[in-house]
């Protein structure tokens, strides 16, 4: 299972910095802004996913600009919303996430054909019962504001990638769980 960090505001760059050496698989932030642009710069080759929903082309727009290489687009939209904001990502050369924060819209995400999608719910177990019955070619990023090591360790063979929080990845202990969970 990927990591990826999630960065705050207060020192970006050296967050983003830090997790490129600790071998970090991407970096996200809650929203498009200076915080992202700075960490973009900082690491360079490290991907960034923007975790604001992007409802419309102007603030994909500014998630690009600001150093975003996916965004969440909400899976519940009408098709025709989804497939013409998620084209639009797709031609500012970013992956376009459908953004599921239950097991209805994780297999709405699924409808709408999306390639990717971040599963965002209130402990690991709501995550893994809203992927369950997902088809194993649909990529999972899974979000867990909370989460802890040990929710962390629980998502490892349900989904693909999963957000970590300031709090774990700065605990002295993160080195031994990226080498564990994503060798």
């Amino acid at each position: 299972m990927a990591l990826v960090g999630l960065v705050g505001s207060e020192a970006p760059a050296e967050d983003a910095a830090r997790l490129h050496e600790l071998n970090i698989s991407a970096l996200a932030f809650a929203e498009a802004g200076p915080a992202m642009q700075g960490a973009a710069r900082a690491t360079r080759t490290v991907p960034s996913l923007c975790l604001s929903r992007v409802g419309d082309r102007d603030g994909a727009l500014a998630a690009r600009y600001h150093g975003a290489d996916g965004v969440c687009i909400d899976a519940t939209l009408p098709l025709d919303d989804w497939d013409r904001l998620a084209k639009g990502a797709r031609t500012m050369r970013m992956l376009p996430l459908a953004l599921a924060e239950s097991k209805e819209g994780a297999e709405a995400a699924a409808k709408v054909g999306a390639r990717a999608v971040l599963v965002r719910c209130a402990s690991a177990d709501a995550v893994i019962e809203a992927v369950a019955s997902l088809p194993r070619a649909l990529t999972v990023v899974a979000e867990v504001p909370s989460a802890d090591a040990d929710a962390l360790r629980r998502l490892v063979g349900h989904v693909d990638a999963a957000i970590v929080p300031p709090g774990v990845h700065k605990s002295a202990q993160f080195p031994a769980l990226v080498a564990e969970v994503d060798p």
